[in-house]
């Protein structure tokens, strides 16, 4: 099964989000006006435009994509009901999907979509590689989370001592992560294996981006298009983990 990861960011700033996805390296796959899908390292990512003052904006879901969804819900199914959850499917103009609802009530999503089957960014001006998707999921009940990526496919590759981190890669390609959080929530973010680059790269698209030094590594922080004042809803583009002190890699 390969399924990979493709979040959707909704928003009423397509333009922007274009801009910033193209900076860190995506490849556009498909240009329908309000829907934007983009290639990157291994996983990809939509962008969905919306009206302005529309509930949806600003919001991200979970989503992958697989090119056979029959095939994967043969395959997730058994492990799925191991965590007593299921996958409802539904079929609307654009294709089918599955949905499945976690404890924590976060939805995770398979589209039957074939648009990144073959397709991965190639490196960009300068040699400088693409960067990754790596969309958080926030909630209570972060081994909860894991276990229901782990049931979809997807495998652990670093996981935090304090059990307030996992993050894992898909099959397909794309990352995602379990963060702990009070809230549940899902936002956008991305990893590259040098960020200093990637911000100048980013400010030779006129994207300011500010390099901070976090306890395990550099990270960008970029405004998100859709609150740009809004500093808990800045983008976050982490450098891809090797100080390894307070973690565990273990794929």
């Amino acid at each position: 099964m390969s399924l990979r990861v493709r979040p959707i960011q909704y928003t009423a700033h397509t333009e922007d989000w274009v801009a910033l996805v193209t900076a860190l390296g995506g490849e556009r796959v498909r240009d329908d006006g309000d829907w934007q899908l983009f290639a990157l390292a291994g996983g990809g990512v939509a962008i969905h435009g919306m009206p302005d003052g529309d509930p949806a904006v600003g919001r991200i879901e979970l989503r992958f994509v697989v090119a056979d969804l029959d095939a994967a819900l043969r395959a997730v199914t058994p492990a799925l009901i191991e965590l007593g959850l299921s996958a409802s499917v539904t079929t609307e103009d654009f294709g089918r999907y599955a949905a499945v609802t976690a404890a924590d009530g976060q939805h995770v999503y398979l589209d039957e979509n074939s648009d990144l089957v073959g397709r991965v960014a190639r490196t960009g001006s300068g040699d400088l590689a693409p960067a990754e998707v790596l969309p958080l999921w926030y909630t209570e009940d972060v081994p909860g989370g894991a276990r229901v990526l782990t049931a979809l496919g997807l495998s652990t590759r670093i996981r935090s001592d304090s059990g307030e981190w996992v993050d894992l890669s898909a099959p397909g390609g794309g990352l995602l992560a379990v963060h702990g959080d009070a809230r549940t929530g899902a936002v956008l973010s991305f990893e590259h294996p040098d960020v200093q680059a990637l911000a100048e790269r980013l400010g030779d698209a006129g994207i300011a981006a500010d390099v901070v030094d976090e306890n395990y590594g550099l990270s960008l922080r970029i405004a998100n298009p859709d609150s740009p004042e809004d500093l808990r809803a800045r983008i976050w583009v982490n450098q891809t983990q090797e100080d390894l002190y307070g973690y565990q890699r273990l794929g």
